[in-house]
């Protein structure tokens, strides 16, 4: 019976993992990860990651032109988008390569592709982490693509180091990067449009529609303004008049 205590812990501790300066038993692993294992920086699902954001701004009409508006239509719109700007990482294995340690070798097949899951830093090192043949580790790839030869585990968004190192057969085998782009473009996020109503009792009628949520939602505002010639301003639009009737406006948007 002690013999079999003994071996016991013989296995458990050939059996252990390690995250940084500290060594742990898989059962102890997800309460110790938290606190020493190494933060994972997660793509998404698509292996994405959203490397740049802008805001776009449309205008259906052009500025510092002499523009004729009749009752009813528009004077002046905005219309805003978000484009966001994707990377998808992977890599290519360029040759075969063969993983050895003290369990049974696995190989890595020529041309096989790996999509990044991830990423994280040890010692101020960015590695990119990969999939592995078995899906409970990640294989660990520096920035110059050279496989590591620790396997990782993860739990949660925490990477665990398997402390069991493998050789790597050819010594000098790296995989090649593959990058692809993509942009998509939001349909419209916020917008507004202004539209000349008329003239009545010698004022200018504008009616102004504030778009929210894609165009889903929206606030109607009622503008006024005498019927002389000058510059009006509505929603931060510059508007120059230079003439207006209960039927249509002569009029310029000013840009600066």
């Amino acid at each position: 019976m002690k013999a079999l205590k003994i071996l016991g812990m013989v296995l458990c501790l050939n059996g252990c993992i390690y995250a940084g300066e500290f060594t742990l038993f898989p059962q102890r692993g997800d309460f110790v990860a938290g606190l020493s294992g190494y933060q994972i920086e997660y793509l998404d699902k698509k292996s994405e990651k959203l490397v740049e954001t802008e805001t776009l701004h449309e205008s259906s009409f052009k500025a510092n032109k002499l523009l004729t508006a009749y009752k009813g239509y528009p004077i002046a719109d905005t219309k805003s988008y978000m484009k966001n700007y994707y990377t998808q990482e992977s890599l290519i294995a360029p040759q075969k390569a063969t993983l050895t340690s003290g369990l049974s070798p696995s190989e890595i097949s020529a041309g096989k592709k790996y999509d990044v899951i991830g990423q994280t830093e040890i010692d101020d090192v960015k590695y990119y982490l990969i999939s592995s043949d078995s899906p409970a580790y990640v294989y660990l790839v520096d920035e110059n693509y050279t496989l590591q030869r620790h396997l990782g585990t993860v739990r949660g968004d925490k990477l665990i180091l398997v402390e069991e190192s493998f050789f790597v057969t050819p010594a000098n085998f790296k995989f090649e990067p593959v990058t692809k782009s993509r942009v998509l473009q939001s349909d419209m996020v916020t917008g507004f449009e202004i539209k000349f109503e008329g003239v009545k009792n010698n004022m200018m009628l504008f009616t102004l529609m504030q778009y929210d949520d894609g165009g889903s939602t929206g606030e109607f505002i009622n503008y006024s303004f005498d019927n002389t010639p000058g510059v009006i301003e509505i929603a931060g639009v510059k508007i120059k008049v230079f003439s207006a009737n209960d039927s249509k406006l002569e009029y310029m948007i000013i840009a600066e």
